[in-house]
């Protein structure tokens, strides 16, 4: 059997691995992973069944929902730098994966220019330059330094010009492309949901014991996915059933209930900008739609005072100087840094702020917010390389006008959003999903391009 070709029988298990019964099968993969906790290991064999479906599958969209569940896995488990560094050997499965889709189904690849390839390639020669001129050779060569301009600047122009070349519209996919992206983000977003209410009944007895916020470290990453993958949940609800609204209601109460600053209050501005966007344009809907907002607002003015009880460690959060201090600090060096090295900044792997945040062995330094890390990594070649991409993407998302774009650029606005408190849009799996969101919206420009290929 040709595995580049669509015999009938390779059509049906790459169509059974583009469907639902298989996504619902994954989800549930991923559930119990969580329940028995069991993520660095699973993230492991996860990750081998991502490599599986890239050597069968000519179609890349096809791994793209295990993959988020894949980082649903990786963002709780933080300081687990040595016990991933066991699984080194997987690397080479990996890269042999990768090699032999490109290779074998080199064919259909085809080559193509995108509007965002020159603004990606600016802040990817921009990262590459952070730093040059005050870091040593030491620093500039670290294993850290030397992943993050990689998984920053070169990547996402490595992960465009490839999704450029092969995404087709369906497939082996049974659905138009836009279902399918809905789909899939909607299930990231569901699996995120479960995870943080598993959390909580792991640890039923402390709630009960005091009630109020559980807290754990993976908050910010949960709700910065979340985030991403709210606005197609709003649209599978609007185009394919109106039953998944209820994910997106229980997303923002799961914002909520991970006690994540960040998600409470950019997390609420997006619900609120797409549920009235909602309204708006789902007229078949606007009545019940209007009919839950009101219910859920009378319910929030009966409970306010036992809400205010419950969600005290994150109010309390925003104005304890403890909190503030760290971040206060890192936008006072982030300026301070600026100055030391104007032109190129700090560089990425600059790790002489540690006495405010301590970051973990594999990990940056982070300033913990988009325009400081930019101001003091990159210095003026940031602020201007960087400039120029956000004008550009601004640019090109005005200009279209397809079902996807809104979603696409609602997902667009939270990522910024998030990334003014949070790393954000450098983390390298969030910089990912945005890229691979663009090049859909660049690959399908008009409402009758979601089609299925046969």
């Amino acid at each position: 059997m040709n595995i580049s070709s669509n015999s009938s029988n390779l059509l049906k298990i790459r169509q059974f691995l583009a469907g639902d019964v298989f996504g619902v099968i994954l989800f549930i993969i991923a559930a119990l992973i969580v329940i028995f906790n069991y993520t660095i290991p699973g993230s492991i064999y996860l990750g081998f069944l991502v490599c599986i479906i890239v050597v069968v599958c000519d179609d890349p969209l096809t791994a793209v929902y295990p993959l988020l569940l894949l980082s649903g896995f990786t963002i709780q488990n933080k300081n687990s730098y040595d016990e991933y560094i066991e699984y080194v050997w997987a690397i080479p499965i990996v890269l042999f994966a990768i090699l032999f889709h490109i290779i074998v189904y080199r064919k259909k690849i085809e080559p193509k220019r995108g509007e965002l390839l020159l603004p990606m390639s600016f802040v990817a020669f921009a990262t590459i330059l952070g730093g040059v001129g005050i870091m040593t050779p030491t620093e500039y060569f670290t294993r850290t330094n030397l992943f993050y301009m990689f998984t920053l600047g070169i990547l996402p122009i490595v992960v465009y010009s490839y999704f450029s070349a092969v995404l087709g519209p369906g497939k082996n996919g049974e659905e138009p492309v836009d279902i399918r992206i809905a789909k899939i983000m909607t299930g990231c977003c569901g699996f995120l949901v479960f995870a943080i209410i598993e959390y909580y009944v792991e640890n039923w007895w402390n709630f009960i014991f005091d009630p109020n916020i559980l807290p754990f470290q993976w908050r910010n990453n949960a709700c910065t996915i979340m985030m991403l993958c709210l606005p197609f949940v709003f649209y599978l609800a609007r185009e394919k059933h109106f039953g998944f609204i209820s994910i997106a209601f229980l997303t923002m109460c799961a914002m909520i209930l991970s006690g994540s600053r960040g998600g409470m209050v950019f997390g609420s501005i997006e619900f609120l900008i797409l549920t009235i966007h909602q309204i708006i344009v789902d007229k078949k809907h606007r009545k019940i739609m209007i009919t839950i907002v009101i219910a859920c607002v009378v319910v929030l003015i009966i409970i306010v005072p036992q809400l205010r009880h419950y969600l005290r460690y994150t109010i309390e959060r925003f104005t304890s100087s403890k909190e503030n201090f760290r971040r206060l600090g890192l936008l006072k060096r982030s300026i301070e840094d600026f100055l030391a090295n104007p032109i190129t900044g700090r560089g990425l792997g600059y790790m002489g702020n540690r006495d405010l945040h301590a970051s973990k062995q594999g990990t940056l330094c982070w300033y913990h917010s988009s325009i400081p890390q930019v101001l003091g990594s990159f210095g003026i070649l940031g602020i201007l390389a960087y400039g120029y991409q956000f004008i550009a993407r601004i640019r090109f998302l005005s200009k279209k006008s397809s079902k996807l774009s809104e979603p696409i650029i609602f997902s667009f606005i939270g990522l910024e959003l998030i990334s003014l408190v949070n790393p954000g849009i450098f983390a390298p799996i969030y910089l990912v999903v945005l890229t691979f969101l663009f090049v859909v919206l660049e690959q399908f420009p008009k409402n009758d391009s979601f089609s299925v290929m046969n």
